[in-house]
């Protein structure tokens, strides 16, 4: 544990000691978590002047108001406690996929690589419009996560649209917040929160077209994001990861390649929001696999698209060889899949309606595997794409570390 964070633990002891309390019970914290985010946040309660160690005079703020997260609280980040985060804004969270097409997310490596860390777990949460996803990561020490903290928040405040976050105090730490700069109307990544407890980290990308995230929301998120990374709950479950090296490189950009183009006007006729990977219900996996670092995003007409590369190749063909079991055991909707000669898969699949085809690609290719989709055509996949989208997805993945 670092000197921080003692000193975080013991500001923290002083506080309960000072006021003749003792924390409460996870039924108690949740009993009370309403009426606690009702107060201002900006009221201070008490300023205390504590001398550590060799006589440093460090003074500290107490809020009235931390919400769950308050005096050391912990909860579990699902449905529920989402629900009473963002109560007002968006409403009706829980962990059903029921949106279709894909959404603009930004170009920022940073969102999805958590280095040194050695589990990781992820809960992703759904409404109508809108999604949730939480990873929390777990590191072997307080260095570690000292570091990988310090590494992820530069990085990300250096990604285009993200910029410089707001800091929210909560229970005597700090929460990450970063609004992404928008400029349309359609469904992408609004607001990420970036929480640290002990030896966990946790982040939150919300997506939704009602934004920007009021500042309620923002607090409230705050507060659910901490009390989460401290109870370590996620639906995955935490599992063993390899930890990525702070030096590892970054996935490149591939502006120069039109994956777009490939498709020749194939597309979705109707505009939708979603996620980053296709809504096909017997698909579970979408490359979530030991990744050195991931990009994802899409259009609103259908596509999504997810590039991950991986410290080791071989756990880049794993990746792939898990979604192509499911595929092939895919009962939920008609599969066909087949390998083009350059060794790409592709899977095509009918889902009924006005609006019946659907196709997406995967491939690895040394160290990167990728997943491309399009959902909700409204005729036939065209003779000369499945080729045409192969080769752009292998130009992709051959793109060499930056």
């Amino acid at each position: 544990m670092s000197d921080v964070d003692q000193l975080d633990r013991a500001f923290e002891a002083l506080a309960r000691d000072l006021a003749h309390t003792h924390g409460p019970g996870a039924a108690a914290a949740m009993a009370t978590a309403r009426a606690r985010r009702r107060t201002k946040v900006g009221a201070v309660a008490l300023a205390t002047l504590v001398v550590v160690g060799g006589g440093l005079a460090v003074p500290r703020m107490l809020f009235p108001a931390d919400g769950v997260a308050a005096n050391g609280g912990s909860a579990r980040l699902d449905a529920a406690a989402l629900e009473q985060a963002t109560e007002g804004w968006l409403d009706g969270w829980d962990l059903e996929a029921r949106m279709g097409g894909s959404f603009d997310r930004p170009g920022c490596d940073a969102l999805d690589a958590t280095p040194l860390s050695t589990q990781t777990g992820t809960t992703v949460l759904f409404i109508d419009d809108s999604s949730a996803a939480i990873r929390i990561n777990g590191f072997p020490d307080g260095d570690d996560v000292g570091r990988s903290w310090d590494d992820q928040v530069a990085d990300i405040s250096a990604c285009e649209r993200l910029g410089t976050p707001a800091r929210v105090p909560v229970d005597g730490t700090t929460v990450m917040h970063w609004r992404v700069d928008l400029d349309d109307d359609g469904a992408r990544t609004t607001d990420v929160w970036l929480a640290k407890d002990g030896l966990r980290t946790g982040l939150l990308e919300l997506v939704t077209p009602a934004r920007p995230a009021p500042d309620a929301s923002v607090r409230g998120v705050a507060e659910a994001l901490l009390a989460g990374v401290r109870d370590g709950w996620t639906e995955s479950g935490m599992q063993q990861t390899t930890p990525r090296p702070l030096d590892v490189g970054r996935l490149p950009e591939w502006k120069d390649v039109d994956l777009e183009g490939a498709f020749d006007g194939w597309r979705s006729p109707t505009k939708r929001a979603a996620t980053t990977a296709p809504n096909l219900l017997c698909l579970d996996d979408h490359l979530d696999g030991s990744t050195a670092g991931t990009a994802a995003g899409g259009s609103p007409w259908g596509l999504s698209y997810r590039i991950a590369g991986y410290l080791d190749p071989a756990e880049a063909t794993a990746d792939v060889e898990v979604i192509l079991d499911q595929l092939r055991a895919c009962d939920s909707s008609d599969v066909r899949l087949r390998t083009l000669p350059n060794g790409v898969h592709v899977a095509t699949y009918d889902t009924g309606g006005p609006e019946p085809y659907n196709a997406l690609w995967i491939a690895a290719e040394g160290d990167r595997a990728g997943l491309v989709a399009v959902e909700r055509a409204d005729r036939a996949l065209p003779a000369d794409v499945p080729q045409d989208v192969a080769d752009a997805l292998l130009q992709i993945l051959r793109k060499p570390w930056e």
